[in-house]
């Protein structure tokens, strides 16, 4: 049975996206074109990376029918932080089948011990007796975190830098930190939990290792079973970096060597490899689309609900690239590799098109 809470006239795609018109879509279709002609897109160039030659793409939905797309919608690339927007789906499943409670200890599922590099790592020692999976996950959207971890890029924390300056106005070390200059001793806890909120793609490693225990499973295989087979998404369409894979690659974004150094074992739990939690989503901007636009109509597809929509949250990498979606218009974009739009966050209640120019719903 259709969920009533979506309107009549929101669709969702096939095998592939149906593009409709501006006017379709029910939107200003001049000022629509004003809209798209005031905006320069282009391929980014994070960190050295080349994305000229249509080595991007972006799409931009409306109802469930794409309205516009720039580059190469099918272009794959790996999506920096995008892993983040994962994460959460995988706890909100996890709490739905009542693996766990999002307030319990992680200590209970996972302590690492004998598996972590350092005994001050390990989920029942120091500031993490009291460390909970709402924590790691963030209390709010956008991948801000909880848990004491007070870094974002092993390269910049050995300059005495968290990784965030250029993006965040966030200083250099935070007093509550305590630095030792290597990166790989330094990923642990080291205040305690829910006393400070910082964005650390270091603490959402250790995440990914817990929630890879927690499944007892290649949490890439839960993702294509529970959530992208529902959409659309076929296992062979995208994929999910490793920890290890990243770590090993010295260059990863060609100008910033040794960017994600802090990497640490076990990249492997139970015979299962450690998905890349901070990021690291290989897909297509037309694919990211579909999750847009899960996001937008609050977790249901096809008259099936896939999950709680507070389990839902887009994001936006550093290379350009992210997804979000929204339930007032029902718009939604997935961006690969893009520069020159603005990438509006999942919990957002306005859409990325300027409001002025909705004049109704989708009429297909």
């Amino acid at each position: 049975m259709r969920n009533t809470s979506i309107p009549d006239w929101v669709a969702f795609p096939q095998e592939d996206w149906v593009t409709i018109s501006p006017e379709e879509a029910g939107l200003d279709s001049q000022g629509f074109k004003r809209w798209l002609e005031g905006l320069d897109v282009k391929g980014a160039a994070f960190g050295g990376e080349d994305h000229t030659d249509e080595k991007f793409g972006t799409v931009i939905t409306r109802g469930g029918y794409l309205i516009h797309a720039w580059g190469d919608p099918n272009y794959r690339f790996h999506t920096a932080s995008t892993g983040k927007a994962l994460c959460w789906v995988l706890l909100g499943f996890a709490i739905e089948d009542g693996l766990v409670d999002p307030d319990e200890l992680i200590s209970k599922t996972w302590t690492g011990e004998g598996q972590l590099s350092h005994p001050h790592k390990y989920l029942d020692q120091g500031h993490h007796r009291t460390l909970t999976w709402r924590h790691l996950i963030g209390f709010r959207w956008g991948g801000v975190h909880f848990g004491g971890f007070p870094f974002e890029l092993g390269v910049r924390w050995r300059e005495r830098r968290t990784g965030l300056e250029e993006s965040d106005a966030v200083p250099g070390v935070p007093e509550w930190a305590t630095w030792t200059g290597d990166p790989f001793h330094d990923l642990y806890s080291h205040t305690e939990p829910g006393t400070v909120g910082l964005y650390s793609s270091a603490g959402f490693w250790r995440l990914s290792q817990a929630l890879t225990a927690l499944w007892g499973r290649d949490i890439k295989d839960v993702v294509d079973e529970r959530l992208f087979s529902k959409i659309g998404i076929p296992a062979d369409r995208w994929d999910w970096y490793t920890g290890e894979a990243v770590k090993d690659q010295k260059h990863f974004y060609p100008t910033i060597p040794d960017s994600y150094t802090y990497l640490d074992p076990p990249f492997e739990i139970d015979g299962n490899a450690v998905r890349s939690g901070p990021g690291w989503v290989e897909i297509s901007a037309s694919d990211w689309a579909r999750f847009g636009h899960l996001i937008a109509t609050n977790g249901n597809w096809m008259g099936e609900r896939i999950i709680d929509p507070q389990w839902l949250r887009g994001h936006g990498g550093g290379n350009k690239s992210g997804v979000s979606g929204e339930s007032t218009h029902y718009t939604a974009m997935g961006m690969i590799t893009t520069d020159g739009i603005d990438q509006v966050y999942s919990a957002a209640r306005e859409s990325f098109i300027p409001g002025e120019l909705f004049t109704g719903p989708v009429r297909v």
